[in-house]
């Protein structure tokens, strides 16, 4: 088991960092607007600014708040002020922080703050790998959740035991807590905390050596961290996801799947590169050394090692051992056999201190083979043997019943979840299908009545067109008639005398203005309709004689019926009267302007008919 990876408990440590945005519960204190602009403007600055940057914005609206009177907001901004100390290595002044919130009327007063400070407090020992005082103080904060009956805080509590539980090796508990925390988040639909469990469920099989299930929870963490960021430049969360790009690019490198292995290493160093600071920085180093070693890398490797070796004097962190054991195997590398037992001594007495089983297998099967390389059978028995009990007891616990019915509870619980957001959203697609047909049945509907509407408008129009074409046709057979009676009275006035003359005072004068407004009213018609004139009228209808006078056409014989001083003695009523039907039936004409030359045809066949007129 080749290499360490300490992402579990930085990214742990990052989500104690952030500030729950969880409703305050038991509050106190009347939190007005101003003071929620203050916090908020905080938070915020965070997001967008450098850490040194935010603490000097935060530390002001701090000075400045009235502690006495918003008590709860001054020890919020505290915890925010001790988040960012230890972003910038500031161990001593984040310390002061948490001591301040302690003692603070806030602390006494507000159940989140309680829960916020047991949270921190605790992450701090666990970073040191003080293991059974950062459970006690984990169970503190448990307790706070489930007296709130917070859901969020439950979630996040049980993900705290379950790192715990997973650093002292009890893998199984670890497992019922991360059950437990999971299937809050997933419930509560929150991308960012379902990531953070899912991934560490990868670690804790890792750990097992279950590697084909370690990748598929790194996976899914990752789809969920992908869904969060995709519409959410939170830079906590991109933090996470630099994390997690190392431990997938281990487990590739274990799965043999190099090329995502060194797609995951590229993002590790582009992570590196994007100005991480704290315990961000000391993990991406680790990291890095660590992917470089296990690709036989050893030139960027010692690089890396040197920037680890700066932290090797201080106390603040409890990775001495891990920087120990890559600076061995660097220096074995480069045939420095004294100095790399020297690391490798140093790195067990350091693990030696500590509880982390996986790590002191590493540390003891590494130490076993450079002994042996190096002519010291006897040292490389003992560690190998140290080796073989952790080990076995590894093993021991990797084929626990009681991991293995947790480890299926997790998967039917997540395939339950699953499944029941399939019908939920099936359902929500029935829906949809149903309106969706009931929207195509009201279209039809409505198309099948404007169809219906549309036909009976196109019946009718057929009808009044085949009523107009008979009224047409009537109107030539007249006009034909007319044509035929007036050659036979025409003839028939040469054989005999005109026996009933007919004087112009005979001629009434209604009669006269009649015949006169039927061709006035047949002009403007005809001009109206086929936008040409009188002469196109004689011309095309033949009724009406057309003389050419000065060059130019005239129509005498027509131009007399426009005028009634000017009719003939005699007028020809007939021409009149087949001027009418002519026009009725060649033009296409308006009702109205129809109506009115019917009009005026029947009333001079009711007046020829009732005055008896003869031929003209």
């Amino acid at each position: 088991m080749k290499g360490f990876s300490t992402t579990s408990l930085s990214m742990f440590l990052l989500c104690i960092y952030c500030l729950s945005a969880v409703a305050d519960i038991g509050v106190t204190e009347d939190i007005n607007s101003e003071t929620n602009v203050i916090l908020e403007q905080c938070n915020t600055r965070i997001k967008q600014v450098s850490p040194k940057a935010s603490l000097s914005f935060c530390s002001q609206q701090l000075t400045a708040l009235d502690k006495e009177n918003y008590p709860i907001t001054a020890a919020k901004l505290q915890l925010t002020l001790y988040d960012l100390y230890l972003e910038l290595d500031n161990a001593a002044a984040a310390e002061q922080q948490l001591i301040a919130v302690k003692n603070s009327t806030g602390f006494k007063q507000n159940a989140e703050i309680k829960y916020l400070w047991f949270r921190k407090s605790a992450a701090e020992k666990l970073y040191k790998k003080d293991y059974v005082e950062a459970k006690s103080l984990f169970e503190n904060a448990l307790n706070i959740a489930q007296t709130a009956q917070s859901d969020l805080w439950l979630a996040k509590s049980y993900n705290d035991l379950a790192l715990t539980e997973q650093y002292l090796n009890h893998y199984a508990k670890a497992l019922s807590y991360y059950q437990k925390s999971l299937a809050i988040k997933e419930a509560l639909g929150n991308d960012f905390y379902t990531a953070i469990t899912l991934s560490n469920l990868g670690l804790i099989y890792k750990k097992l050596e279950k590697y084909t299930e370690s990748q598929r929870y790194f996976e899914l963490s990752l789809e969920h961290y992908l869904r969060h960021t995709s519409g959410n430049a939170d830079v906590n969360a991109i933090s996470y996801m630099s994390h997690l790009y190392g431990n997938l690019a281990e487990i590739y490198n274990i799965n043999n799947e190099f090329n995502k292995k060194h797609f995951y290493s590229d993002k590790v160093i582009s992570a590196y590169n994007d100005n991480l600071t704290g315990n961000d920085k000391l993990s991406a180093l680790i990291n890095l050394a660590t992917i470089h070693i296990n690709a036989s890398e050893f030139v960027p490797a010692q690089a890396v090692a040197e920037s680890l070796s700066e932290y090797l004097p201080r106390q603040d962190h409890s990775f001495h051992d891990v920087i120990y054991y890559l600076k061995a195997q660097i220096a074995n590398h480069q045939k420095d056999a004294t100095q790399a037992i020297t690391f490798i001594e140093n790195a067990m007495d350091y693990s030696d201190t500590k509880q982390d089983s996986l790590q002191k297998m590493s540390i003891y099967q590494y130490a076993s083979e450079l002994y042996y390389d190096n002519g010291r059978p006897y040292e490389s028995l003992v560690y190998l043997k140290r080796y073989q009990v952790l080990h076995e007891a590894l093993l021991e616990k990797k084929y626990s019943e009681n991991i293995k019915v947790i480890q299926s509870d997790i998967e039917n619980e997540r395939v339950q979840r699953a499944l029941a957001e399939e019908q939920i959203i099936n359902q929500q697609k029935s829906q949809e299908i149903d309106k969706l047909l009931n929207l195509i049945l009201s279209i039809t509907s409505i198309s099948l009545l404007v169809g219906f509407v549309v036909s009976f408008y196109i019946y009718r129009k057929r009808k009044a067109q085949q009523h107009l074409m008979t009224i047409i046709e009537s109107h030539k057979q007249q006009l034909f008639l007319l044509s035929n009676d007036d050659t036979t009275e025409h003839e028939e006035s040469e054989q005999q005398p005109d026996t009933s003359p007919q004087s112009p005072s005979e001629l009434t004068a209604s009669f006269a203005e009649l015949l006169v407004t039927t061709m006035l009213d047949c002009i403007n018609i005809w001009e109206k309709s086929t936008k040409t004139n009188k002469v196109e009228l004689a011309d095309r209808s033949q009724i009406w004689t057309i003389s050419i006078d000065s060059g130019r056409l005239r129509t005498r014989s027509l131009d007399k019926y426009l005028h009634v001083k000017k009719l003939p003695d005699n007028p020809r009523w007939r021409n009149v009267v087949k001027t009418c039907h002519f026009i009725l039936s060649e033009c296409n004409l308006s009702n109205d302007d129809r109506t009115l030359l019917t009009s005026h045809l029947d009333r001079i066949m009711q007046v020829i008919k009732s005055e008896s007129l003869g031929v003209t």
